[in-house]
């Protein structure tokens, strides 16, 4: 019987070539796909960097309405009944001869539902959230320039970084953006007496303007000015409205204030204008300036430290007790009003 013999082996050679080919293949694949490894690489790079810029931009404007703002806000920056402080006094000194920022960093992160922001009353914001939404931080600064600010806004891929300098988030993209800022005077010139009349030869428009920088529409307008819509008994109205941290009220027409009623204190005074007549009846109390179209009071006589001013007639009896306070006008010139950006005073590189 014949037994075949066994053959050898063979097609190592033809492998070893196959594998060399895929390999120089994949090498080639490789060099000819760098570039969209690249372009991927700076796509990311390039989406991390607008969301940064996005957050800076949207830190700016947040920035400036809070600070414009009059409700007390909380340590989540959310309007509160049980809050003390509005914005403002939160990350500004008032109370310094010069306005004075404080050593506050508030910030806000983007999460699903929206924009989470921390007040903190000292240092940097604590959100206590993963570091991966797009955030901003802010800071106040003082400029050279007297009365103006710095306000400048920090924004990030993450919660981490310049916007959480005191955390432990991620670094990503970063871009800043600032702006100069200054306070548009609630009160530009304060009256030189108690008693203010419109004189005879001025325009109600000129007389306005003339006092308070702008035209009635225009300074009802402003952000920090808060609107009550009332018309009669506006005390309990205009009551609730300063409690929750309006010093700016704006009434659309004719008004009463009926004691007992007390409004505004030397540090926080009150500035009402009526577009319409104002009168006082009763124990009222009031700390500011009261404008209108016309002034009456009766008895039992309010008591006014600031000043009173009428476009037309101010009538009424000797019960009145009113003295013009050089204190409290002075913090209505230069504590109260609007904050606006300066022209050519911002910057986002």
């Amino acid at each position: 019987m014949h037994t075949p013999l066994p053959h050898p082996q063979r097609g190592a050679a033809t492998l070893a070539i196959v594998l060399i080919l895929l390999g120089a293949m994949l090498i080639t694949l490789l060099a000819a796909n760098r570039n969209l490894l690249l372009e991927l690489r700076q796509s990311a790079n390039q989406v991390e960097s607008a969301s940064a810029f996005e957050a800076a931009e949207a830190g700016l404007d947040w920035g400036l309405a809070m600070l414009n703002a009059d409700a007390h806000v909380g340590s989540d920056c959310r309007a509160s009944p049980l809050a003390t402080q509005s914005f403002r006094d939160r990350v500004l000194d008032l109370s310094a001869p010069v306005v004075t920022p404080r050593a506050v960093r508030p910030a806000c992160v983007r999460e699903a539902a929206g924009w989470r922001c921390g007040c903190p009353d000292a240092g940097g914001a604590v959100l206590g959230v993963a570091a991966e939404g797009p955030s901003f931080a802010l800071r106040l600064e003082p400029n050279a320039a007297a009365g103006t600010l710095r306000l400048v806004a920090e924004g990030c891929a993450h919660f981490g970084g310049e916007c959480h300098p005191e955390g432990a988030g991620r670094d990503g993209a970063v871009a800043q953006h600032q702006a100069l800022i200054a306070l548009l005077p609630a009160l530009a010139v304060p009256p030189a007496a108690a008693l203010t009349l419109r004189p005879s030869g001025a325009t109600a428009e000129n007389f306005f303007a003339g006092m308070f920088g702008l035209s009635k529409p225009a300074w009802m307008g402003q952000p920090a000015v808060r609107r009550v819509d009332c018309r009669g008994d506006c005390g309990e109205a205009i009551a609730v409205a300063v409690a929750q941290g309006a010093t700016l009220i704006a009434l659309p027409g004719d008004a009463t204030l009926r004691g007992p009623l007390a409004l505004g204190t030397a540090q926080r005074p009150v500035l009402i204008v009526a577009a319409g007549a104002l009168q006082l009846q009763g124990a009222v109390q009031l700390t500011g300036v009261a404008y209108a179209a016309s002034l009456a009071w009766a008895a039992p006589g309010a008591t006014v430290r600031g000043a009173l001013v009428s476009e037309g007639s101010a009538t009424g009896d000797t019960s009145l007790d009113l003295q013009r306070d050089p204190a409290v006008l002075d913090t209505l010139h230069t504590r109260a009003g609007s904050f606006v950006r300066l022209p050519g005073g911002w910057r986002d590189f």
